[in-house]
């Protein structure tokens, strides 16, 4: 039931993500999404998951190869919506950890929020709020 319900919402955020993108008023180091924006757009979408009520999400971040990468975690489940910025991964991944997770070593876990103390943090609130404007277009509500 988690997974599904935490699928529909990667989704909706992620297609959110890419609309709000079109608009043009949006953060230069956001501009190349998914590439090189897995963090932000972690830290924004563990901040609204959070205030939703469907569990506790947490920003996991992981080094490999001197490259980081992060994504969510909530009751076991991996929630990342910048894997395609890797060769052979899916751009929305939500389940158990793969093998592939496994070979991050865990650098930082923290529960998820953005940071009002971010250099970039009023224009990212700003992009979060196109995100959200976008989902609510999208679907009435989310409950689970």
């Amino acid at each position: 039931m988690l997974r599904s319900a935490m699928l529909e919402l990667a989704t909706s955020f992620r297609s959110a993500v890419e609309i709000a993108i079109q608009t043009g008023n949006v953060p230069m180091h956001i501009q190349g999404f998914p590439r090189g924006c897995c963090g932000i757009i972690s830290e924004l979408m563990g901040d609204y998951l959070n205030t939703v009520g469907i569990g506790e999400f947490f920003y996991v971040c992981g080094m490999k190869e001197g490259a980081s990468h992060a994504w969510l975690e909530v009751d076991g489940l991996i929630v990342d919506i910048t894997g395609d910025q890797f060769a052979d991964r899916p751009a929305i991944y939500v389940d158990q950890p793969d093998a592939w997770y496994g070979e991050w070593e865990e650098d930082t876990k923290h529960l998820a929020s953005h940071d009002a103390t971010a250099f970039f943090y009023a224009e990212e609130r700003l992009f979060l709020g196109l995100v959200l404007e976008q989902l609510k277009k999208r679907e009435p509500s989310v409950t689970c």
